[in-house]
């Protein structure tokens, strides 16, 4: 019996994809860790991401080198489909290399093109513009400040101080609209003035006297601050006037993200021919594991089609050597699973045809050897039975002129002839019965009644032995003719009660069972008697053979013919000293 199953080439697909995954991730990984070590921005490298990079092409190298060893060791044996999986392997192998080719090409081809469009110069004149942008619009709103608060205006400005606040701001505002707040101190450093927005306003002076000129830039959580200083001296008092403009908003975030990428592009473009080569390499380097899980997957697949073809090739071989109980079991539902199924069906049939053919021979051989022996035997039966009873009948009648030991010697044998006359004559009518067994005439049989109806006869043979029926459904049906089918059932308990001459106990189960894609109804017959010897347990169904002094040999002889005629099976089970167990399988009705 063969059983090939699909679970193992399953768990060896998903841990192919589960691999596949961590290539996907390792991949991802490790391009985002080469393009931050060639940038210059992070210098620590990943040593895990390198060690897994390196180790696991060489891991999945050894598993194949492994699986062509093992093929080859299978080629050197011989070992049937070796060949076949050769030429898969082989053809899987151009498949993957044939569509991976363009693939390189088309994907070398395409991070040219990248490169080149990434690092072309209009990219690099336009980060270099934007940070030119950056940096002129910053000093332009530095000297704009500058010469504002400088300019010969400002005094002007200043007279509406004391008079109209409102009106100098306003005049700030229409001389320069890029101011947007004005913060005027008085010598001791008080704040005389503050107009505009809040977040331009100065806090917590410490040095009031080096409040003059450009003042450093402020930077805050959300906005850049610019200021200028100048002093003024109105009415007599000196003023310190400081304007200023509030940055655009993460103004020097941009400005500084505009520095750190046109570093990037210049070191990019700086090492352009060698970057090219190392994402070239590194395809490649990720490419060549991919290309090794096909070839894996190429074993895998391969394992799986070419088992059920070595399977029955193997079948095929052991039926031809005569073994016809070899089965190949198979769980998918594809079309080499019908395939499986049909040479399973093919060998059950010939099984059964076998068995047939070689009850039908020994049946015949057995039904020649009865006739020819009923009529060997049967002509000189009659005549030597009439004339032992002549000889007593004449002894009798004649006058006692004989000793008393002749007359002992004539009443013993006369009589033992005659028996040993009328059990050869019961011999010849078994052997008849056997020769003349009629085709069964089929119909529905309730099992239960029909075997209740035969205990019932055998019951009273032992009083010591009980039969036990009720574990037979009552409902439980057969196909048979009922006259033979009780034959069977009278051997089988006759001779149970013949193996417990001190008493015992006989039961009768039955049960539905699936075999060979049919139903049957399996019948056990056990008896707690002494068992069957084991030198005689191959000969236990041959015609002709029994163990007992009385016995014609020919009670399981028939009862097997019976239940080869009703297309059914029977068997036994023993063990000396604790019972028999007789075992039928018939048609279910």
């Amino acid at each position: 019996m063969r059983l090939f199953q699909s679970s193992t080439t399953s768990v060896g697909l998903l841990v192919l994809i589960l691999i596949f995954i961590l290539l996907i991730a390792l991949i991802v990984v490790f391009s985002q860790q080469i393009l931050v070590n060639l940038a210059g921005v992070d210098e620590q490298a990943n040593i895990v991401v390198y060690v897994v990079a390196i180790a696991f092409p060489l891991i999945l190298l050894g598993l194949i080198v492994f699986q062509i060893v093992r093929l080859i060791r299978e080629r050197a044996t011989s070992k049937p489909g070796s060949r076949l999986k050769t030429r898969l392997i082989i053809f899987f192998m151009l498949i993957a290399l044939l569509s991976s080719i363009p693939q390189a090409l088309l994907s070398v081809n395409f991070i040219n093109s990248a490169i080149n469009f990434w690092l072309e110069a209009r990219l690099g004149d336009a980060l270099r513009g934007g940070l030119s942008i950056s940096l002129e619009y910053y000093r332009g709103t530095v000297e704009n400040l500058r010469s504002f608060n400088q300019s010969s205006l400002m005094p002007f400005v200043l007279q509406d101080l004391d008079r109209n606040p409102e009106r100098l701001w306003k005049n700030v505002r229409t001389v320069n609209s890029e101011v947007q707040f004005i913060q005027i101190f008085a010598e001791d450093g008080s704040e005389v003035l503050f107009r505009g927005d809040q977040e331009g306003r100065l806090r917590n002076l410490v040095r009031f006297d080096e409040l003059t000129g450009d003042l450093p830039k402020e930077d805050r959580e959300d906005v850049s601050i610019l200021r200028n200083a100048s002093v003024y001296e109105l009415g007599g008092r000196q003023y310190t006037v400081v304007v200023g403009r509030l940055m655009p908003e993460d103004f020097d975030n941009k400005a500084r993200r505009l520095t750190e990428s046109l570093e990037i592009f210049n070191q990019l473009n700086r090492y352009k021919r060698l970057f090219r080569l190392v994402l070239v390499f590194f395809y490649f380097f990720f490419s060549f594991p991919i290309f090794l899980l096909s070839i894996l997957v190429s074993f895998l697949l391969t394992e799986e089609i070419i088992r059920p073809i070595v399977s029955l090739e193997e079948a095929t071989r052991r039926v031809a050597e005569g073994d016809f109980s070899f089965r190949i079991l198979h769980r998918s539902a594809d079309e080499l699973s019908h395939l499986v199924g049909s040479f399973n069906r093919m060998v059950s049939e010939l099984s059964h045809s076998r068995e047939k053919l070689r009850q039908s021979e020994k049946i015949s051989a057995w039904q020649e050897i009865a006739q020819r022996l009923a009529h060997e035997i049967k002509n000189p039966l009659t005549p030597i039975k009439l004339s032992a009873q002549r000889i007593l009948k004449k002894y009798a009648a004649s006058p006692q002129t004989e000793s008393e030991e002749f007359q002992k010697v004539l009443e013993a044998s006369i009589p033992a002839i005659v028996r040993e006359v009328d059990n050869l004559n019961d011999l010849l009518v078994e052997f008849r019965e056997f020769a003349r067994l009629p085709m069964p005439r089929l119909q529905s049989i309730a099992l239960r009644e029909l075997v209740e109806e035969v205990a019932e006869m055998y019951t009273n043979l032992s009083a010591n032995v009980t039969i036990d029926s009720s574990h037979i459904s009552e409902d439980s049906l057969i196909r048979g003719d009922p006259n033979q089918i009780k034959q069977v059932f009278a051997n089988l308990l006759r001779n149970a009660i013949q193996t417990m001459p001190k008493g015992g106990e006989i039961s009768v189960r039955s049960a539905v069972v699936n075999k060979e894609n049919r139903r049957y109804c399996r019948i056990w017959i056990k008896d707690s008697g002494e068992g069957i010897p084991e030198e005689i347990r191959t000969r236990v169904f041959e015609p002709y053979f029994t163990s007992k002094r009385q016995g014609t040999g020919l009670g399981l002889a028939i009862v097997e013919r019976i239940i080869f005629d009703h297309d059914g099976n029977i068997w036994f089970e023993t063990q000396e000293g604790v019972g028999t167990t007789f075992i039928i399988d018939l048609p279910l009705g």
